[in-house]
């Protein structure tokens, strides 16, 4: 009798455990065996990988020494610095392959400057911006078709590209029907602006910085075409792969560092070619109110 009840109670006992385990909720795989995140991996390697691009002053290779220099390439130095963290320059990329560098894991971050686009945003995502680009209309010093950028949009206009760039996108969105003349990603934009004074493009869509930089060596062979109207508006950011949202606000956080003590002006000043050229990030509160105004004894 005794061990017919000990039994039953065995079999009572299994039974309500199996019940348990079937109605208990369960913990995800995902949960029990999280990814490391990209972040975690630069915090326990102790550097930033980070790929660039060619694009004066956003940033230099010097032919001879292949010396790096610019303004993202002295930013993301001083990001560096204050974080503790070692910048690794591992590969000079194209328009084409930046996000597949990231994304593959070949890089953490894309630190040579790039400007958000809703098509560019589907690949990676992009820091706070640490200065802004106006996009206009340049064309050769004679050039008086494109007063009010009408007449651009014919099969006879010639826009100089660049594979993959804003102008490339700005082209085909804004004037599918003019003919555009295309260099290879790799190709330096003074190339565009080259095939301009020669009159092999009419004209290109850049920002003054680029265009600055050109007239000091090239004086007197480019103009704006339209001033009165930008074309676009960017900011000039960091890109980080799609997903990666812990290691995009550590960037902004350093970013924002450096951008409130002073050094990104004392970047800004040190490339740009004329004043101006860079329109600065506004503080993030009322200049006046800052003032310390105390009363007169």
């Amino acid at each position: 009798m005794k061990k017919s009840m000990v039994l039953a109670l065995i079999l009572v006992v299994a039974a309500v455990a199996f019940l348990v385990a079937q109605i208990a909720p369960r913990v995800p795989e995902a949960v029990i065996k999280s990814p490391v995140s990209r972040l975690d991996t630069i915090l326990k390697d102790g550097k930033i990988r980070c790929s660039y691009l060619i694009y004066s002053p956003y940033f230099r290779k010097d032919p001879n020494t292949h010396e790096l220099s610019g303004i993202f390439h002295d930013l993301m130095e001083e990001i560096g610095r204050v974080s503790g963290l070692k910048i690794e320059w591992v590969e000079q990329v194209g328009y084409e392959n930046i996000f597949s560098g990231l994304n593959s894991g070949r890089q953490d971050v894309f630190a040579g400057g790039l400007w958000p686009s809703a098509t560019r945003a589907k690949a990676g995502l992009f820091t706070d911006p640490v200065f802004y680009s106006v996009i206009k209309a340049w064309g050769r010093a004679d050039e008086s078709r494109f007063t009010h950028l009408e007449g651009i949009n014919q099969l006879t206009v010639r826009i100089a590209t660049i594979d993959g760039a804003m102008e490339d996108i700005i082209a085909q969105t804004d004037y599918p029907k003019a003919k555009r003349e295309s260099l290879p990603q790799l190709s330096p934009f003074t190339q565009n602006l080259l095939n301009i004074t020669t009159k092999k493009a009419d004209l290109t869509f850049a920002e003054p910085g680029i265009i600055q930089e050109f007239l000091q060596a090239n004086p007197g062979t480019l103009k704006e075409l339209a001033p009165e109207r930008p074309l676009r508006i960017f900011g000039n950011a960091l890109v980080v792969p799609k997903g990666e949202v812990e290691l995009k606000e550590f960037l902004n956080v350093a970013m924002r560092e450096v951008l409130y003590s002073g050094a990104v002006d004392k970047i800004l000043a040190k490339y740009e070619p004329a004043p101006g050229v860079f329109p600065r990030v506004a503080l993030p509160y009322r200049a006046e109110t800052a003032v310390l105004r105390t009363a007169a004894h």
